[in-house]
Protein backbone atom coordinates (compact mmCIF):
# COMPACT_ATOMS: atom_id res chain seq x y z
CA UNK A 1 0.00 0.00 0.00
CA UNK A 2 1.31 3.25 -0.97
CA UNK A 3 2.50 6.05 1.59
CA UNK A 4 1.35 9.57 0.96
CA UNK A 5 2.70 12.16 3.27
CA UNK A 6 -0.31 15.10 3.03
CA UNK A 7 2.07 17.87 4.90
CA UNK A 8 0.48 20.55 7.11
CA UNK A 9 1.11 23.76 5.05
CA UNK A 10 2.28 26.21 7.77
CA UNK A 11 1.84 29.35 6.00
CA UNK A 12 0.81 30.93 2.13
CA UNK A 13 3.76 30.63 -0.14
CA UNK A 14 5.88 30.78 -3.33
CA UNK A 15 5.71 28.96 -6.59
CA UNK A 16 8.50 28.18 -9.02
CA UNK A 17 10.28 31.05 -10.25
CA UNK A 18 9.98 31.53 -14.36
CA UNK A 19 6.66 28.60 -14.22
CA UNK A 20 4.18 29.12 -16.38
CA UNK A 21 0.38 29.45 -16.67
CA UNK A 22 -2.66 30.97 -18.54
CA UNK A 23 -2.75 34.59 -18.61
CA UNK A 24 -5.89 35.92 -20.44
CA UNK A 25 -3.78 39.42 -20.97
CA UNK A 26 -1.47 37.31 -23.12
CA UNK A 27 -4.06 35.00 -24.82
CA UNK A 28 -3.61 31.88 -22.36
CA UNK A 29 -6.58 29.49 -23.07
CA UNK A 30 -9.24 28.60 -20.88
CA UNK A 31 -8.06 25.62 -18.39
CA UNK A 32 -11.52 24.24 -19.26
CA UNK A 33 -10.51 23.46 -22.40
CA UNK A 34 -7.51 21.04 -21.46
CA UNK A 35 -5.43 23.57 -23.67
CA UNK A 36 -1.37 24.23 -22.24
CA UNK A 37 -1.32 27.62 -20.73
CA UNK A 38 -0.02 31.21 -22.29
CA UNK A 39 3.49 32.01 -22.31
CA UNK A 40 3.82 34.63 -19.53
CA UNK A 41 5.96 33.45 -16.94
CA UNK A 42 4.67 33.25 -12.91
CA UNK A 43 6.95 34.94 -10.50
CA UNK A 44 7.30 33.51 -7.04
CA UNK A 45 5.06 35.95 -5.73
CA UNK A 46 2.49 35.09 -7.44
CA UNK A 47 1.10 32.91 -4.87
CA UNK A 48 -2.50 33.14 -5.42
CA UNK A 49 -5.02 31.37 -8.10
CA UNK A 50 -4.19 33.19 -11.02
CA UNK A 51 -5.22 29.65 -13.26
CA UNK A 52 -3.35 27.78 -15.99
CA UNK A 53 -3.56 24.05 -17.37
CA UNK A 54 -6.02 21.68 -15.74
CA UNK A 55 -4.48 18.61 -17.65
CA UNK A 56 -8.11 17.93 -19.28
CA UNK A 57 -8.20 13.82 -18.75
CA UNK A 58 -4.86 13.55 -16.71
CA UNK A 59 -4.77 13.00 -13.28
CA UNK A 60 -3.52 14.95 -10.64
CA UNK A 61 -1.65 13.20 -7.38
CA UNK A 62 -2.52 14.69 -3.84
CA UNK A 63 0.82 15.47 -2.45
CA UNK A 64 0.00 18.15 0.35
CA UNK A 65 -2.32 20.04 1.98
CA UNK A 66 -4.07 21.76 5.48
CA UNK A 67 -5.65 17.84 6.64
CA UNK A 68 -4.92 16.30 10.19
CA UNK A 69 -5.16 12.94 8.78
CA UNK A 70 -2.23 11.68 6.38
CA UNK A 71 -4.36 8.94 3.93
CA UNK A 72 -2.37 5.29 2.89
CA UNK A 73 -3.70 5.39 -0.26
CA UNK A 74 -2.71 6.84 -3.38
CA UNK A 75 -5.33 9.89 -3.65
CA UNK A 76 -6.22 11.41 -7.30
CA UNK A 77 -8.12 14.09 -8.63
CA UNK A 78 -8.63 14.24 -12.52
CA UNK A 79 -10.75 17.27 -14.07
CA UNK A 80 -12.97 16.29 -17.54
CA UNK A 81 -14.48 19.24 -19.37
CA UNK A 82 -17.42 19.61 -17.17
CA UNK A 83 -16.93 17.34 -14.28
CA UNK A 84 -14.16 16.55 -11.30
CA UNK A 85 -13.64 13.66 -9.51
CA UNK A 86 -10.74 10.79 -8.77
CA UNK A 87 -10.20 8.50 -5.87
CA UNK A 88 -9.64 9.23 -1.97
CA UNK A 89 -8.52 6.88 0.03
CA UNK A 90 -11.03 4.14 0.41
CA UNK A 91 -14.27 5.95 -2.19
CA UNK A 92 -14.37 7.66 -5.63
CA UNK A 93 -15.68 11.24 -6.04
CA UNK A 94 -17.11 13.23 -8.34
CA UNK A 95 -18.58 16.79 -9.02
CA UNK A 96 -19.40 19.52 -11.81
CA UNK A 97 -17.33 22.46 -11.83
CA UNK A 98 -16.62 25.35 -13.38
CA UNK A 99 -13.18 27.32 -13.77
CA UNK A 100 -12.21 30.29 -15.59
CA UNK A 101 -8.35 31.31 -17.01
CA UNK A 102 -7.89 34.12 -14.37
CA UNK A 103 -8.12 31.19 -11.72
CA UNK A 104 -11.90 30.98 -9.98
CA UNK A 105 -13.00 27.26 -9.50
CA UNK A 106 -16.63 26.42 -8.44
CA UNK A 107 -16.86 22.42 -7.67
CA UNK A 108 -20.62 21.13 -7.24
CA UNK A 109 -21.77 18.94 -4.39
CA UNK A 110 -19.47 15.86 -4.48
CA UNK A 111 -21.14 12.54 -4.84
CA UNK A 112 -19.22 9.20 -3.73
CA UNK A 113 -19.17 6.14 -3.02
CA UNK A 114 -20.19 4.37 -0.01
CA UNK A 115 -17.70 2.20 0.74
CA UNK A 116 -16.65 1.12 4.24
CA UNK A 117 -12.85 1.67 5.35
CA UNK A 118 -10.23 2.18 8.24
CA UNK A 119 -11.06 4.65 10.32
CA UNK A 120 -7.42 6.70 10.17
CA UNK A 121 -8.72 6.67 5.69
CA UNK A 122 -12.40 7.59 6.30
CA UNK A 123 -11.23 10.62 8.50
CA UNK A 124 -8.62 11.61 5.62
CA UNK A 125 -11.44 11.11 2.89
CA UNK A 126 -13.43 13.34 4.68
CA UNK A 127 -11.30 16.28 5.45
CA UNK A 128 -10.14 15.81 1.36
CA UNK A 129 -13.77 16.30 0.82
CA UNK A 130 -14.58 19.17 2.71
CA UNK A 131 -10.87 20.85 1.75
CA UNK A 132 -12.40 20.10 -1.65
CA UNK A 133 -15.90 21.67 -1.09
CA UNK A 134 -14.89 25.19 -0.02
CA UNK A 135 -12.10 25.79 -2.95
CA UNK A 136 -12.59 28.50 -5.06
CA UNK A 137 -9.28 29.05 -6.78
CA UNK A 138 -6.39 27.41 -8.13
CA UNK A 139 -2.92 27.65 -10.13
CA UNK A 140 -1.11 25.37 -12.33
CA UNK A 141 2.56 25.56 -12.97
CA UNK A 142 4.31 24.18 -15.96
CA UNK A 143 6.79 21.99 -14.03
CA UNK A 144 3.69 19.69 -13.36
CA UNK A 145 1.72 21.43 -9.46
CA UNK A 146 -1.68 22.07 -8.62
CA UNK A 147 -2.56 24.64 -5.76
CA UNK A 148 -6.30 24.75 -5.07
CA UNK A 149 -7.10 27.96 -2.98
CA UNK A 150 -9.51 28.91 -0.48
CA UNK A 151 -9.88 32.79 -0.48
CA UNK A 152 -5.60 33.12 -0.25
CA UNK A 153 -5.03 29.91 1.93
CA UNK A 154 -3.35 27.27 -0.26
CA UNK A 155 -5.21 24.14 1.49
CA UNK A 156 -4.13 20.91 -1.26
CA UNK A 157 -1.35 20.39 -3.67
CA UNK A 158 -1.18 17.92 -5.93
CA UNK A 159 1.66 16.75 -8.66
CA UNK A 160 1.04 15.98 -11.91
CA UNK A 161 3.94 12.95 -10.87
CA UNK A 162 2.37 9.67 -9.31
CA UNK A 163 3.22 9.21 -5.86
CA UNK A 164 6.56 6.96 -5.04
CA UNK A 165 6.21 3.47 -2.97
CA UNK A 166 8.19 5.71 -0.85
CA UNK A 167 7.35 9.25 -1.18
CA UNK A 168 9.58 10.78 1.91
CA UNK A 169 12.44 9.58 0.21
CA UNK A 170 14.05 11.41 -2.45
CA UNK A 171 15.19 9.45 -5.64
CA UNK A 172 19.18 9.34 -6.16
CA UNK A 173 18.52 11.69 -9.34
CA UNK A 174 16.87 13.85 -7.31
CA UNK A 175 19.61 13.24 -4.63
CA UNK A 176 22.08 13.97 -7.50
CA UNK A 177 20.69 17.04 -8.76
CA UNK A 178 21.22 19.31 -5.59
CA UNK A 179 24.68 19.33 -6.21
CA UNK A 180 24.62 19.13 -10.35
CA UNK A 181 23.02 22.18 -10.53
CA UNK A 182 25.30 24.02 -8.26
CA UNK A 183 27.12 27.18 -10.38
CA UNK A 184 24.58 26.72 -13.31
CA UNK A 185 22.98 30.11 -14.38
CA UNK A 186 19.21 29.86 -13.36
CA UNK A 187 17.72 29.20 -16.89
CA UNK A 188 20.40 26.20 -17.21
CA UNK A 189 19.78 24.62 -13.73
CA UNK A 190 15.69 25.18 -14.32
CA UNK A 191 16.10 23.33 -17.68
CA UNK A 192 17.88 20.78 -15.64
CA UNK A 193 15.33 20.07 -13.05
CA UNK A 194 12.43 20.17 -15.22
CA UNK A 195 14.33 17.83 -18.20
CA UNK A 196 15.15 15.16 -15.15
CA UNK A 197 11.03 15.35 -14.53
CA UNK A 198 11.31 17.28 -11.37
CA UNK A 199 10.33 20.48 -10.37
CA UNK A 200 12.03 23.82 -9.93
CA UNK A 201 11.84 27.00 -7.72
CA UNK A 202 13.66 29.49 -6.39
CA UNK A 203 13.57 30.79 -3.10
CA UNK A 204 15.96 32.96 -2.51
CA UNK A 205 17.67 35.59 -4.83
CA UNK A 206 20.58 37.59 -4.20
CA UNK A 207 20.17 36.91 -0.69
CA UNK A 208 16.25 38.33 -0.32
CA UNK A 209 14.09 35.07 0.87
CA UNK A 210 10.52 34.80 -0.97
CA UNK A 211 7.80 34.21 0.59
CA UNK A 212 7.26 30.03 0.24
CA UNK A 213 4.55 26.85 0.62
CA UNK A 214 5.81 25.05 3.60
CA UNK A 215 4.28 21.65 1.81
CA UNK A 216 7.47 19.46 1.06
CA UNK A 217 7.97 17.16 -2.18
CA UNK A 218 11.00 14.94 -2.67
CA UNK A 219 10.21 15.83 -6.48
CA UNK A 220 10.86 19.37 -5.70
CA UNK A 221 14.35 20.92 -6.12
CA UNK A 222 14.88 24.40 -4.05
CA UNK A 223 17.54 26.96 -5.12
CA UNK A 224 19.27 30.46 -4.67
CA UNK A 225 20.13 32.76 -6.97
CA UNK A 226 23.26 35.27 -6.44
CA UNK A 227 24.09 37.40 -9.05
CA UNK A 228 21.68 34.88 -11.79
CA UNK A 229 23.24 31.63 -10.83
CA UNK A 230 22.62 28.84 -8.12
CA UNK A 231 24.55 28.77 -4.83
CA UNK A 232 22.33 26.63 -3.09
CA UNK A 233 19.95 23.46 -3.95
CA UNK A 234 18.08 21.41 -2.05
CA UNK A 235 14.95 18.94 -1.89
CA UNK A 236 11.56 19.56 -0.68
Amino acid sequence: MKRLPVLLILTVGLLASCARTADPATGGADPASGAAGGDSPVSSDMVKPVGGDLRIGQPWYLVGGMLEQSPSNEVTLTFEETTVGGQGPVNTYSAGYTATSTGSLDIGVFASTLMAGPDAEMAAEAEILAALDKVDGYTTVQAGELYLFDGDMNVLTYSAAPVTDDPMTPSDEALAMTTTVLGMAESEAQAAVEDAGLTFRVVSRDGTGLAVTEDYSVRRINVAIVEGKVTEATIG
